[in-house]
Parts: structure tokens; sequence; C-alpha cells
């Protein structure tokens, strides 16, 4: 007979709950998603819709000089402790800025680049980049851990992998990385050899939009991950809905019991901060902490803190600070909007 110590049983009903609920509640989410997918669908395979396709392929044409032509930058996102209100880490981000459709959203060129075979370029690009404006911001007195995305198609390759601990390794860099649920899908013996060879060598492999993918306990079990992000479709209703809370506190109260630290994406408003500190969460993500920026608004934001003294509750524009003075519900997404 198995003997199962107390936290632990409750961590394994939590976790059962967690699975459960989830998938009745993304059934919910992603049915209405699938009718929208369905008319766009049928809107693409119409006639009059043949232009978009153009453009689409030019633009995957571009992709393959935007390196080159310099038009990829790295932004930044802080990453907050809940507890102090500290700083300790970003999330690096890349964008491709086109000379003529402007900003082009990474959810336009990430699945181009994985699908043309460009996204390991891209990649190998993203941290020799994030090494150098780390170091850029390490001089300015503001050294902190970056963390950056692998896709999927690159996570099992033995090559990259190797390539990618040798380069942090040689730049001494305090470099996480971070990972999607659905990132073993293809390989999952290649790619949690990978993962442990990152672990093993002291970097930090975060689960990044926990809860989109249906994560099973066998998929947290084998990870050696140390962070675990939940997606912000459960954050952004945190203070709204009756389910998401429950599946929030599950889903940390689980983290902990795994000992995994766990992170809150698209925290937007003050209230939810404050509910996600009740729950243990420890660390926050979201424009009421700040967006995500250039090296040198990154840099301004962290001296601005400092001069500050690390306030309890940090806001990093004057639309979060009223959110956090009023606590009035998506204040900041209203602000995000009234900016875009």
């Amino acid at each position: 007979m198995i003997s199962l110590s107390l936290p632990l049983a409750i961590a394994i009903f939590a976790a059962i709950v967690v699975a459960m609920l989830t998938a009745c509640w993304l059934g919910i989410k992603l049915a209405g998603r699938s009718t929208k997918r369905a008319s766009l669908l049928q809107s693409q395979n119409a006639p009059a819709e043949a232009a978009p396709v153009t453009q689409q392929q030019q633009l995957a044409d571009d992709l393959d000089a935007a390196i080159v032509r310099g038009q990829l930058f790295l932004v930044h996102q802080p990453k907050m402790r809940a507890r102090t209100g500290q700083i300790e880490a970003v999330e690096t981000l890349v964008r491709w800025r086109h000379p003529e459709h402007g900003l082009i959203s990474p959810s336009d060129f990430i699945g181009m680049a994985e699908q043309r075979g460009e996204i390991r370029r891209i990649t190998e690009w993203v941290l020799r980049q994030a090494i150098n404006e780390q170091r850029s911001l390490g001089a300015c007195g503001h050294m902190m851990p970056f963390n950056v995305n692998v896709s999927a198609y690159l996570l099992a390759d033995r090559e990259f992998a190797q390539w990618m601990l040798d380069t942090i390794r040689t730049a001494s860099a305090p470099i996480g990385i971070e990972i999607t649920e659905t990132a073993m899908i293809a390989d999952p013996a290649g790619a949690l050899r990978n993962l442990h060879l990152f672990a093993d060598a002291g970097i930090r492999v975060a689960i990044d939009d926990y809860g989109a993918g249906l994560s099973s306990l066998a998929y947290l079990k084998q990870l050696p991950a140390r962070e675990l992000k939940i997606d912000r479709m459960f954050i952004s209703g945190l203070s709204t809905s009756h389910r998401d809370p429950l599946l929030v506190r599950s889903t940390i109260d689980l983290a902990h019991a795994l000992e995994m630290e766990v992170t809150a994406e698209g925290v937007d408003s003050a209230s939810t901060m404050a509910l996600l500190r009740v729950m243990g969460c420890d660390l926050m993500q979201g424009y009421l902490i700040a967006k995500p920026m250039p090296l040198g608004e990154l840099r301004a934001f962290l001296d601005t803190r400092d001069a500050a003294g690390e306030p309890a509750i940090p806001v990093a524009f004057p639309w979060a600070r009223a959110a956090a003075a009023t606590g009035q519900e998506g204040a900041g997404e209203e602000a995000v909007k009234k900016q875009a």
C-alpha cells in the first residue's frame, strides 16, 4: 500500500481538479475560437481574399533578410517579485519593424520563421543580442537574468542545444529559457534530454503559457523546470470569474508542491495583483508593472525605481498609478487600448 503525506495528497488532488476544470473551461473558450476560425477560413477561401496571401508571401520573403538589414530588435518585460516588489528578471522578446508595413506582430512571423526553417537563425541572433544587452544593462548597475523563448522546433535539436549551452557558458551570462507546454510533442525524448542538459548546467527552465495546452501531471513530473508561468487567459479573469481563482490557486499550490516558482502573466489591474499576493504567487508580469520595452527604456525604468526606493507596488505609467490608486478593474487594459 502506497502512503502519501498530507501535503502531497492535497497537491495531487488539486492537480486532478485543475486538469478537469481546465479541460472544461478551455473547451468553452476554444469553442468560440473555432467558430471564428471557421469564418476566417471561409473568407480566406474566397477569391476576393487573394491579395492578403500575396502580402503574406512577400513578408515571408522579406523575413529572410530581416536580420541582415537590422530590422529585428529586442524588447524586455520586467518580472516582479510579488512579496518585495523588486524587479528580479526580464523576459526578452523579439520584434520586427518592417520598412513598409511597420511593426509586425510576433504571432505573424514566428510561425512563418518556423515553417521556412529560419527560426534557428533568428533564435541565435536573439541569444547573442540578449547577452550583449544584458552586459550593457549590467554595466549600468542592473545585472539580472534575461529569459529567452526557445521554439518547439528547436528544443529537441541536439546540435542547437549544445550551441546554446556553449554560448551561454562562454559569456558567463545569467540566461534562462522559456518553453511552451506543447514543446515536447514532436520529440519528447530529445526535448527532455536537452532540457536536462540545460538544467544540469544551471540554466533556469520555465514552462510558459501554462494552462493553455491541457498539461498533465506526467508532463510536469518529467520536466526539470524551476518556474511555471500561468497563462494570461486565466489571470485576466481572476477578479471577475468564479472558476479562474480556483484554477489559479490550485496551480500555484501544485507548482509549489513540485518545488517550482509561479509567475502570473498578464497582471493588468491592482485588484488582480492583490489577489495573486494572497494566493502566494511568487512573481508577476504585466502592464501594471511594465510593458515590454527596448533596452534604453528598461534602463531608465530601473533607474527611476532605484531613485524611488523600490515601491512595494511599483507602477510604471500614469494610467497604472491611477489603476493602483482606485483599484478599478480593467483600467490598465483600457489605457493600453487608448495608447495603441
